[in-house]
């Protein structure tokens, strides 16, 4: 694949520290007048500061043609923002983190970082990364049920100013809170790490690690999240696997159907709880529908939870169509001819686009910039190594 010769570059090495601060303690951090600054984020910035001093640089014109499919929808949310204004600056401030400078940063700044990338050890922090959030998010599920008590770190698995309120968070399930681990919230975890798991049950050998990731997914007790862990399952058994095994597909199927019922029953909740015809309070946001617009005709207000009703309640239904042309765009030009650590990595990305249709927790840290950063490896023409 040809390279497009650009001024910027940027050192690897920033792509493995992101690992620490961008997967492991996403929350660490403190506030400014409310808006949630993370060291995670913080660090994206000087890296993209730091890549415009370097000498040279090279893209992949794959992931120009990446970018600028994002483009008429960076176009129509500034147009919207120019005409008829923002009533919510912080959910503004997260939107143009996420929708303009994340996809300039991985396609643009971060391309020949991650082509250099010594994948072995990428993939082998990848796999140990994931495993810590799962295995601390267990002990702290059960340590709050023991004890009654978060352990919180301030700066590290709790932004500063948010110490002592995990309480009161959106977390609380009545007889049992949501395994949150270092995500402080259940969805944003269980979204996260459905990104990566179809990649992560790639990569690791050992069934019981695997397991236990599967475990802390499912004492999130988000059905969003369970939906995911489902569709995930069935996507890669069919899509990116070295050869379909139904029988696998089934028994992984049942297991995880199986475990879903046990954690209901075994902590008080019923089956209406899995079928809540209330979507989880998401149901009077399908009144969105009914009042859709073709353009944009009203001040941003942030995303709400079902975030493809959250685009066309901002942007209306050309913006639908130019969010999904944006967030596809990785996925489509990725298709052609796939690796098998392509093809699972593909696989998170289209479990994310499902899942939102229930709960994407688009603005929300750090699921965009995971997204993104995802949607820069699946389109490099490098060898992965050993599938």
């Amino acid at each position: 694949m040809r390279n497009i010769p650009l001024r910027l570059t940027h050192p690897t090495w920033a792509l493995y520290l992101l690992w620490l601060f961008v997967l492991v303690f996403p929350k660490g951090g403190f506030k400014i007048g409310g808006v949630p600054l993370t060291w995670g984020y913080l660090f994206l910035g000087l890296c993209f500061i730091a890549s415009l001093f370097r000498p040279s640089f090279s893209c992949q014109v794959i992931r120009i043609q990446a970018l600028c499919l994002t483009l008429p929808f960076q176009a129509l949310s500034a147009l919207s923002f120019i005409l008829y204004g923002i009533d919510n600056v912080p959910f503004a401030i997260s939107f143009s983190l996420c929708f303009f400078f994340f996809p300039y940063l991985f396609f643009l700044c971060f391309s020949d970082a991650i082509d250099a990338m010594n994948m072995a050890l990428f993939f082998k922090l990848l796999k140990k990364g994931i495993f810590f959030i799962a295995a601390y998010g267990i002990f702290l599920f059960f340590y709050k049920l023991f004890t009654l008590k978060f352990i919180e770190i301030p700066f590290l698995t709790t932004n500063f100013h948010d110490l002592g309120e995990l309480d009161s968070k959106f977390i609380n399930r009545g007889s049992v809170f949501k395994l949150i681990s270092t995500y402080n919230n259940g969805n944003i975890y269980g979204i996260c790490v459905l990104l990566f798991f179809p990649l992560y049950q790639h990569l690791e050998g050992k069934t019981w690690k695997k397991t236990v990731v599967a475990i802390s997914l499912i004492l999130s007790f988000s059905r969003t999240v369970w939906i995911g862990l489902l569709f995930s399952i069935l996507i890669r058994s069919l899509f990116a696997t070295k050869r379909i095994s139904f029988s696998k597909l089934l028994l992984g199927s049942c297991l995880s159907l199986a475990s879903i019922f046990f954690v209901t029953y075994i902590f008080g909740f019923n089956v209406s709880f899995l079928f809540d015809q209330n979507l989880g309070g998401r149901f009077d946001q399908l009144k969105i529908l009914t009042q859709a617009t073709l353009f944009p005709d009203k001040p941003f207000c942030g995303i709400c939870e079902m975030v493809y009703l959250g685009i066309i309640y901002n942007f209306g239904l050309i913006g639908l169509f130019c969010y999904l042309l944006c967030m596809s765009a990785p996925i489509l030009l990725a298709l052609s001819s796939p690796s098998l650590m392509q093809k699972n990595i593909l696989c998170g990305l289209s479990t994310f686009l499902l899942i939102s249709v229930s709960d994407g927790a688009l603005l929300f840290i750090p699921v965009l910039a995971l997204y993104w950063f995802l949607s820069s490896l699946v389109l490099r023409k490098i060898s992965f190594g050993a599938d």
